[in-house]
This record gives C-alpha cells, sequence and structure tokens, in this order.
C-alpha cells in the first residue's frame, strides 16, 4: 500500500515543503514564506503553513493521509515553541497526519548529508553551529550564541573581523593590505572611514558577504587576508572536534553546510586538520527531513530510494 510523508524545512526567509510518496515519488514541493516562531506571530504563522499546505497538496490528493511528517524548523528548541509549531501544523494540514515530529532545522542540515543516520553537522553561514545526534538519539548543540558573543568562524564573525582589522590599518595599529580598497569598493565610498555609519546600519548578512572578497585578497598574496580566513578555520575546527569529542562513537558521519564552506581556504585547512572523512551535502536541507521519515516510518531503507530522491530535488 503506498504511504504518502512530508518533510518540511523553514527558517526566518522561507519554508521548503514537500510531499512524498514511499515508492520514491517526488509528488510536489512547495517554497513558502519563513516560519520562525521567534519572528512571526500566531496568527501569522498559521496562514503561512496554511498557504503552504494548500498549495502543496491539490484536489487530485484531498482524501490521503499523511503517514508521517517531520519538520525541521529554526526557532524551535524551546519546548514551549516546539509545541506551538506542532499544533500549527496539524491544525493548518487539510489532510490528516498519523506521525508528526518537529525539531530544529539543524537536524535536516545533518541528515541531509547522511541520510537520516546519526552524527554532527557544523553549520557555518551568517552564524554558526554544531548540532549533534548520537545512536541513542540523543541530540546536542554547540555554539550558535549569537553575533554578540559567539558565533565564531561564521561569515558575520570574518566579515566584522576584516573590519575591524582595516580599520585598525587606517589608525596604524595593523599593517597595510588590500583588504582597505576591497572594502572601500564594496560598500561604495571614496574615504575608508566613511564606511562607519554605513556598517552599524547594515544587515548581518551584508558583513557576513565580505567572505569571498576576503578571500579573492587572500589568494592574491594578502597577510592580513589569510590570517583572517585561517583563524574562522581555527575556530571552525575547534567546533569540529568538540563534537567529535561528545558524539562518543568511532563511526563519526561529519557534514559541512553553510556558505562560509566554499572558501576553499577554510575548507583545505579544515580537511586537512580532520582525521575523518568530511560531508558536503549537494542537496537542498528539505532532503534531511525526506531521508527522516522514511527512516522513521518505513521498515526498510534503500540506497535506490534515497538517490532518486536526490536527483529529483537537484
Amino acid at each position: 500500500m503506498l504511504r504518502y510523508y512530508i518533510g518540511i524545512d523553514g527558517g526566518g526567509t522561507k519554508t521548503d515543503a514537500v510531499l512524498f510518496s514511499s515508492d520514491g515519488q517526488l509528488i510536489n514541493r512547495v517554497i513558502g514564506a519563513g516560519t520562525n516562531p521567534n519572528s512571526i506571530d500566531h496568527g501569522q504563522l498559521i496562514g503561512y503553513f496554511k498557504n503552504i499546505f494548500l498549495e502543496l497538496i491539490d484536489i487530485k490528493y484531498a482524501n490521503i493521509k499523511i503517514t508521517g511528517c517531520f519538520a525541521g524548523l529554526s526557532g524551535s528548541d524551546h519546548p514551549s515553541l516546539t509545541k506551538k509549531l506542532f499544533n500549527c501544523i496539524n491544525k493548518s494540514c487539510p489532510v490528516p497526519i498519523e506521525h508528526l515530529i518537529v525539531g530544529n532545522d539543524a537536524m535536516n542540515a545533518l541528515w541531509s548529508g547522511t541520510d537520516g543516520e546519526p552524527g554532527l553537522v557544523v553549520i557555518a553561514g551568517t552564524g554558526s553551529i554544531a548540532y549533534g545526534v548520537r545512536k541513542n538519539g540523543d541530540h546536542f548543540r554547540i555554539g550558535g550564541w549569537g553575533y554578540l558573543f559567539g558565533d565564531e568562524g561564521s561569515g558575520y564573525d570574518i566579515g566584522r573581523e576584516t573590519i575591524r582589522r582595516v580599520m585598525m590599518s587606517y589608525d596604524g595599529r595593523e599593517q597595510k593590505t588590500q583588504l582597505t580598497s576591497m572594502l572601500k569598493e564594496y560598500f561604495k565610498v571614496e574615504q575608508i572611514n566613511d564606511i562607519i555609519p554605513i556598517i552599524y546600519r547594515t544587515s548581518k548578512n551584508v558583513i557576513a558577504g565580505l567572505v569571498p572578497h576576503v578571500e579573492k585578497c587572500a589568494l592574491n598574496g594578502d597577510e592580513l587576508a589569510n590570517k583572517i580566513l585561517s583563524n574562522a578555520a581555527q575556530s571552525l575546527i575547534l567546533l569540529i572536534n568538540c563534537g567529535i569529542n561528545r558524539l562518543l562513537s568511532e563511526d563519526t558521519r561529519i557534514v559541512l553546510t553553510g556558505g562560509v564552506w566554499k572558501s576553499l581556504i577554510i575548507r583545505e585547512t579544515v580537511c586537512r586538520s580532520i582525521p575523518h572523512p568530511l560531508i558536503f551535502p549537494v542537496c537542498a536541507p528539505v532532503y534531511g527531513s525526506i531521508a527522516k521519515c522514511f527512516i522513521e516510518w518505513e521498515e526498510k531503507s534503500t540506497k535506490k530510494f534515497f538517490e532518486n530522491i536526490k536527483v529529483r530535488l537537484m
């Protein structure tokens, strides 16, 4: 008998939902508004999920039952928020859901690289965090404490350090660097000190967006740019090693996701330092929720099923 599942990956800016069947058919995929409960109220949250489900489950599938749904959602760390999201999904879905699990969106990032199996994920995007799941099902997080006093090795951390070092160079407290002209071009100013009022009203994503420009300077031989990226790599290595120690397993799957890992300098530094295979997922994080559904509620998992889903998601 054919069974139907829903995998969801939700963040602050978008929510990716997939309806699929037990034979590996990807029936529909919808990308809707962000569903982080910390940034929108309860009514908006229900409305956003209703819109997603109405588009995801068209009239042809109006009478089906969903065997299982895994929703990896940002902002679901606290039990009260997990319960809120659980109720919103149940209330919003037009067809019954037999089994529903709501978890952190970092789980999706992990499972997108391990096909739903335990392991460690280190996400280095605008922010940074490590998230691990042990073989007994226990899970933990390391870092991710925000841009003010955490997120080491993240895009924002690299961007902030770049600006700090360039301003020190302007003062004469740091060596001259190609990063100065790069920053002037990036922020479209004539004098480097003109970036200060711009920085204090810009978003974290803009600061994090400096990473590929810093790498370009580093690859062009800039000593300071190399030092900044090297320090970021060391922070990420520390995050990975701490996670490995807490996994308590010799069979360690390590998944690395997020825009910072596009940096060749950081990737090569980390790969040389970690004595375990490193996985860089090629699929969107929603694949992780699909893999989790299949492992959780199907009697057997097959490599063919996972490969088929991956191809359809690309």
